[in-house]
């Protein structure tokens, strides 16, 4: 799509001029809430994307009221939503027994402080849906990316860290590289990352037989291979003969083979993305759909590298002790008992519904995709939709910033990274609404000069 910029024609600027009117005139109080909190708020999401032609549209909508797939924003507007909470609303916004058991929680106060009753259930559940020996919880994503990695050098003795070109594993400098001029060593991706943090890791080309070399030839230095096993700024790159062959050589030179699951976990499968490749990693990370909205982590895996969190079982009653030697793991939210309450609400409804629960959800979801990626191929629209499960991104193959404006106009809720999701409270009628809204968009781009008329096809006989 040509830019509606500087190389932008008459009409298409005055397109792109007349949307953003409609926007702004649509969503005024976001707008204004943007601009009358930009001094004393510091949010990276207000400048996301940030160019001039589009600069009257950058802010983030602010809701009103969220249920099931509906968002209402703070102007009445309603929303059919497929950002979902950044892939954390599996079930949907306040599913109810989600919000029971919360509600049920505080009925009795907050009770921080004391461990959570619900903890040990919910690590139970988790290990149970997973196949996990062993569950400990943080506050975050981040922060159980965090405690894994360390984890993984306390097992291994080992300090380096391999992750892969395109994934995101949180906000700890320590993952915040990108691939150095030596192919060895990593760069940080911003200011404010010093080189020392980063100096133990090293970025690689997912699925590449060169990072399989790299990874055997320094294995005995690296103490994690840390993967998103479906990326989410790229789900249609699955390599499934790459991760088998890396778990073998992870195992075989005596590497923790760690997955980040905060955005594949529960979601694609009960076992997420390790049903799908068949690999069972020594450690897996969770978050988003876990904690159906409340903050949360979890880091799953073999029962001797968590045992780097608290030395290991022993019992009442005899001489037994800990005795693994412990790593530093802490932090005052990380078994926060309104999240502890969530996911075991969660997790005891993926139990009862089993895997049919995520396979009627990526059958929707295929629908969505199969649907809009042939009518993008029938009218030359140079993009396509790609998924894994019911995680799901547009790839283009032009500058397609103006059809998420579009979507926005039409009631269909997008958020800055462009990264969307369905869930199990999206109907049929939902996904059709996401379809026509797409097509109506692309198709008012057209008429604003954006794309070319689509070549007339032969008629059959």
């Amino acid at each position: 799509m040509v830019g509606e910029g500087a190389d932008a024609d008459a009409g298409q600027r005055a397109h792109a001029v007349e949307l953003g009117r409609r926007l702004a005139e649509r969503t005024g109080t976001s707008k204004e809430l943007a601009q009358r909190q930009r001094a004393v708020l510091a949010d990276s999401r207000a400048v996301v994307g940030f160019r001039r032609s589009t600069k009257e549209t950058l802010y983030p909508l602010a809701a009103r009221s969220a249920r099931g797939v509906r968002l209402t924003d703070v102007d009445g507007n309603e929303y059919t939503d497929i950002t979902m909470g950044f892939g954390a609303l599996l079930l949907g916004h306040e599913p109810e027994a989600v919000t029971e058991a919360v509600r049920e929680h505080l009925s009795h106060g907050l009770r921080f402080g004391p461990r959570p009753v619900e903890a040990g259930e919910v690590a139970q559940l988790l290990a149970d849906l997973t196949g996990m020996e062993r569950v400990a919880f943080a506050g975050s994503g981040t922060e159980a990316n965090s405690a894994a990695v360390r984890l993984a050098r306390a097992a291994t003795g080992r300090d380096r860290i391999v992750m892969f070109r395109g994934s995101y594993h949180g906000h700890i400098d320590s993952v915040l590289g990108r691939p150095g001029p030596d192919g060895t060593h990593a760069v940080p991706v911003s200011h404010g990352i010093p080189h020392s943090a980063v100096s133990e890791l090293i970025v690689l080309e997912y699925g590449s037989q060169e990072a399989l070399d790299t990874v055997d030839a320094l294995g005995d230095t690296i103490a994690a291979v840390l993967v998103e096993p479906v990326q989410c700024r790229n789900p249609a790159l699955r390599p499934v003969a790459f991760l088998r062959e890396l778990r073998d050589l992870t195992r075989r030179r005596g590497i923790v083979l760690l997955f980040d699951e905060m955005l594949t976990g529960l979601r694609p499968h009960p076992r997420g993305a390790q049903h799908h490749f068949g690999v069972v990693p020594d450690l897996a990370t969770y978050g988003k759909a876990l904690g159906s909205g409340f903050p949360i982590g979890a880091i799953a895996g073999r029962a001797d590298i968590l045992d780097g969190v608290d030395g290991g079982f022993w019992r009442y009653g005899d001489d037994s002790r800990p005795e693994t030697e412990t790593t530093f793991f802490g932090g005052t939210y990380m078994q926060h008992p309104l999240s502890m309450a969530a996911a075991k609400a969660v997790l005891t409804h993926l139990t009862t519904e089993g895997p049919a629960l995520q396979e009627r959800l990526n059958a929707r979801t295929d629908m969505l995709a199969e649907g809009l990626n042939e009518f993008f191929r029938a009218e030359e629209f140079p993009l396509e939709l790609s998924h894994f499960g019911s995680m799901f991104r547009f790839t283009h193959r032009a500058d397609m910033e103006l059809l998420y404006q579009h979507l926005l106009l039409r009631g269909i809720y997008v958020w800055e990274w462009r990264s969307f999701y369905l869930s199990t409270a999206h109907t049929d009628a939902d996904v059709e609404r996401v379809s026509d809204a797409v097509k109506d968009s692309l198709r008012a781009l057209r008429e604003g000069g954006f794309f070319p008329a689509s070549r007339p096809r032969p008629r059959a006989g």
